[in-house]
Parts: C-alpha cells; structure tokens; sequence
C-alpha cells in the first residue's frame, strides 16, 4: 500500500527547504521547471506538519521574505551574479572544460554563503537541499546538528568524479531520489551510502489536472509533448514521426509544449557515455565557433530553429509551439490532446509529464529507459518503445491514433494509476517518514 502524508503530527519539526540558485520560487502554485515544482509540491505538503521555510534566490519583483497561503515561509537571497554564474557554465561547456562548473565550489557560492547565514539564525532541524552538493559542507559548519537531506532529481550526481563527491557527502543524513533508477544508481556508484540512500519519487495533482470527461474534436488526432525543448529530450525523433505520419494522415496535429534552450554542454559531456547521447553532439557545435554560436549566442533557439526547418512547408500549419505554460493552462492542454510523447533520448530520470498526463486521462508513449518504465505500463497505461528508434515511435502513434478502444482503455487505467501511486501525498508520506526515522537516530 502507498504511504501517504498523515492529516497532522504533534512532534513540528523546524524544516528548511533550499532551492537551487537558478530556480526563482513563487509564493502560489505557479512553478516553472520540474526541480522548482517538486520541491514546492514536497514543501507545502511537509508545511501541514512542520515549520516550513524555503530559501530561494530573488527574482525581479519579488519580495524578500513571504508567506505562502500554502504554509511555507519564503526567505529568498538576492543574487546579483546570476548572469555571471550563466556565462561561466555556458563558457567552461562550450569550450570543452573537464571540469562541470555546476559541481564546482564556486557555482553561485555566494548563494551558498547566503543561505548557510539565514540557517545559522533560523536553527532548523532539517535541511532539505536541491542537488547541489557543494552547498553541504557550508550548510554542516552553519547547523552542525541538522540532518542534511540531499535530494536527487538526476544522474549527474553518479557521474561526478569520486573524489570532489565523496567529501561533500560524508555528512548527509539521507539521499532522496526521484525514481528507483536513480536510486539504484546511486547505490551502485556509492555502495558505502547505500542504507542513506531511499527512492521518494515525484507525483502529480491529481486534483487539478482531471480527466476531460469527453476529448473535443473526434475528426483530429492531437498529439501533445510537453518539457524542455532540447535535444535530449528527443523532439526532433518526434517530429521526424510526426511527419512520416501526417503525410498520409490529416487528423494529425502536433503541440509542443515548453521553454526552448539547451541543456549545457558540460552536462551533455558527462552523460556522452550512452551512445544515445553521444549522437547529439552535431547539435552544440562541431568547433570552437560553431559551439559558441549555438550555446551561448543562440542557447535558446538553435534547437528550436532547426525543429522548425526540418517540418515540410506544407505540414508547419499543424506543428504549434506554444512555449512555456503554467500548470494550471495545461490542465485545459491535457485535456484537449489525445496522446502524450516523451521521446526522450537520455535516460529520463521521472517524467512529470507522464504523471501529469496519466492524471488527465491520457495513454502516454514514451522511451523505454531511465525511470520512465516505473511510471508508463506498456500496453496497460502507454505504450514504451526504444529510444531513438523512430520507426518503433511511428508505429506506436499509428496504434494509438488508429485504435479509439486502446486509448479509451488506456485512458481509464492511467487515472487510476495516476491516483493511486503518483499523487503528491505518496512522496510526501514517504518523505515524512524518513524525517521521522532520521531524527530518531543518532546523526552520522
């Protein structure tokens, strides 16, 4: 049975939540980036039981300090080297450093300075922090006592070399991951933090995003992907499917749904062991200038410049790129679309696409990697298929565009997933109890 959140808890515990330095957080459920939303998923939900703060760095026009109608407090940090910190990662990728600036003790540790300052006065008794590692060592000496959640939402954490890694962890209390896959490889890489290290997963709001009781438009067949528009997340293998189909096939429509940018090159190096990955690099630059140009001069639309070219003349009035969308407007895209795609490249970590999707009452077709196989049941609530195998994804969406009783089969079995193991409350009661059990040891 799934563990989900109690209703209240006597013993409050003082919880600090830290964003990382890039992702702004606001005080309503208007998140932008899947690490910004599960956190604040998470934070609001421990705020019912707990004395929740979140450190966050200050976006223009935000305010300093704020309280959510959610729970949580909202400190937040201005950061006036923001660009600088951009450039520098941009930089160091596009110029082929061993070395991601990401991991580096220098990656906005005025940010790290800052909050280490705010937590030596608020005393928490948990700090619950975002990925960056480099940030621990600050955080131990600030509050000493507090047990260190590190929460992992990706695998870079099992890429970065041993020896930057291992110093910086030896004082985590619990390593929290988004999925089993990165668990496990996690352990694998860290066998000496293998007890430390437990999957909480990540969810959806199976309240807000609801199953259309009828898909509107039974003469179109609308396809739906939505996430970064980058190459690792395989949108051009979908439009490559897209087109194959679309010839013979008018009902077809595409949307795209997200922010256009390239994940940065010194990201992309580190995952470049899987071949997958390794065939995207004609995407950043074959030299010096040509990676210039595309990863610092045109970041944010060389990707999307060359989906757009690759569409035929006559097909482009089906293809619509609606950028970057709250969750509360795509509840109504959801439930407009027929099918979601994730057709993702690398090894997806979760895919809160997917249990978005699932919640709304969509089959899903996805990659058959990563933590994408926990989330999407082949033949039951999607279908999976091999990653950068087009013809397999072209098939797939051929099958479901084709056949009204699978979707509508698929439909019914994803809610009811969707509802049963991805709902916040699931991750959140797990996360709950590991603070429960972490505090009643004895800190490592």
């Amino acid at each position: 049975m799934s563990t989900r959140v109690p209703a209240q808890n006597s013993a409050t515990t003082k919880v600090a939540f830290v964003s990382q330095p890039r992702d702004a957080v606001s005080a309503t459920d208007t998140q932008t980036g899947s690490v910004t939303i599960v956190m604040w998923e998470l934070a609001k939900r421990m705020a019912r039981l707990h004395d929740v703060v979140v450190f966050a760095p200050c976006a223009p026009g935000q305010s300093t300090h704020e309280t959510s109608a959610r729970g949580p407090r909202i400190d937040r940090v201005p950061l006036t080297l923001r660009l600088f910190h951009r450039l520098i990662d941009l930089g160091t990728g596009a110029l082929n450093s061993r070395t991601p600036y990401f991991a580096s003790p220098l990656f906005f540790r005025e940010y790290g300075l800052s909050v280490a300052r705010r937590l030596e006065r608020e005393r928490p008794e948990i700090v619950h922090i975002q990925s960056c590692t480099q940030f621990i060592p600050l955080f131990h000496d600030a509050v000493p006592t507090a047990r260190l959640f590190l929460h992992v939402h990706d695998e870079f954490l099992s890429l970065l070399p041993e020896p930057v890694i291992r110093p910086r962890l030896k004082n985590v209390s619990a390593i929290v991951t988004c999925s089993a896959f990165i668990t496990q490889r996690l352990q694998s890489r860290m066998p000496y933090l293998a007890s430390r290290i437990h999957t909480i997963g990540n969810g959806a709001d199976t309240a807000l995003f609801q199953k259309a009781t009828q898909r509107p438009d039974i003469d179109r067949f609308r396809i739906l992907y939505v996430g970064r528009l980058s190459p690792e997340k395989g949108v051009h293998l979908l439009i490559d499917a897209f087109t194959r189909l679309a010839a013979a096939d008018e009902r077809l429509e595409l949307h795209l749904v997200g922010s256009a940018g390239l994940l940065p090159f010194s990201q992309i190096k580190l995952l470049s062991g899987d071949p997958h990955i390794a065939a995207l690099k004609p995407f950043y630059g074959a030299d010096l200038w040509d990676r210039v140009d595309r990863q610092l001069l045109h970041a944010r639309s060389s990707y999307s410049t060359a989906l757009w070219r690759s569409i035929p003349d006559k097909m482009r009035s089906r293809v619509h790129f609606h950028g970057q969308q709250t969750q509360e407007t795509l509840t109504s895209i959801y439930q407009r679309a027929h099918v979601l795609v994730m057709p993702s490249v690398c090894r997806e970590p979760f895919g809160l696409p997917l249990a978005e999707a699932m919640a709304s009452g969509l089959p899903c077709i996805a990659s058959r990697a990563g933590g994408i196989p926990e989330i999407v049941s082949d033949k039951v609530t999607g279908l999976l298929v091999e990653r950068g195998n087009v013809e397999a994804l072209t098939e797939a969406l051929d099958q479901l565009a084709s056949d009204v009783g699978a979707r509508t089969r698929m439909a019914s079995q994803a809610r009811h997933r969707a509802e049963e193991c991805f709902d916040w409350s699931v991750p959140a009661g797990r996360l709950e109890s590991l603070y429960r059990q972490t505090l009643s040891h004895p800190a490592h």
